[in-house]
């Protein structure tokens, strides 16, 4: 990896911190905790909950490119003996591994891509502490104006044909197909009820292009069934628990 290379990870990491205060903040906060980051990427989450005063950091993730952006980050922001580490593994495994170590885990921007929700929920259980809490934050549900993650124009992924993706966002196609697991807030809230967990908070925010959306009514239906409640979400966030955490 290229100076530039990592100069401008480090840069798209300042750029993601910028927001998690927002996002996670409100749904758990890790100053004096042992924090897990589900789905570290290239460590936003790592980097913020350093700062927002965590005693210790781990970040998982089925594949981490690199630690170099962070690492370097993190020593020039005076977090160079900090407990931190980034593993590429599955959380079924870590599960076996680290029963009961962790006061918060967190997630943003990780399970609208998740394919199995109850599994990994029920994987994340057992890894919190008593009193223990989960803040779990999933943008760009798959109805909403920004569902395909494709970034070009709103909700183009409802009213474009399969072949015009493909043609137009070839970079994007492979994660199109597989990496999107199409979640609704229902299908969220439901896996948070078949793993009955305890839903101290669940928030919603409404999707900020909806005025964008009447125009295209017309040629979304014209090829799926969807409803208008679900392309209003765009984003969902909560902070659960289990009985065993109370």
């Amino acid at each position: 990896m290229t100076a530039d290379d990592i100069a401008s990870k480090k840069d798209y990491i300042r750029q993601r911190v910028k927001g998690l205060d927002k996002a996670l903040l409100p749904l758990g906060d890790p100053a004096g905790k042992d924090v897990l980051v589900f789905g570290c990427g290239l460590g936003n989450e790592v980097l913020w909950s350093a700062r927002r005063g965590a005693r210790s950091v781990l970040g998982i993730d089925l594949g981490i490119r690199t630690h170099a952006p962070l690492d370097e980050l993190m020593a020039e922001e005076g977090f160079g003996d900090f407990c931190y580490a980034m593993h590429e593994c599955n959380v079924h495994d870590l599960a076996l591994d680290h029963p009961g170590r962790y006061d918060l885990i967190v997630s943003n921007g990780v399970f609208e891509h998740v394919s199995d929700l109850t599994g990994v929920l029920n994987a994340l259980r057992p890894l919190l502490r008593p009193g223990g809490r989960m803040a779990l934050y999933a943008d760009g549900l798959w109805f909403s104006a920004i569902g395909g993650h494709l970034g070009k124009c709103n909700w183009e992924h409802l009213w474009m044909a399969p072949h015009e993706i493909k043609e137009q966002f070839p970079e994007r196609w492979h994660a199109y197909i597989s990496n999107l697991n199409r979640m609704t807030a229902v299908d969220f809230l439901q896996a948070l009820r078949d793993v009955g967990a305890l839903v101290l908070q669940f928030n919603v925010r409404s999707d900020p292009y909806l005025r964008n959306a009447a125009p295209l009514m017309e040629a979304i239906r014209a090829r799926q069934q969807v409803s208008p409640t679900d392309m209003s979400i765009t984003s969902v966030g909560c902070e659960i628990c289990f009985l065993e955490h109370l």
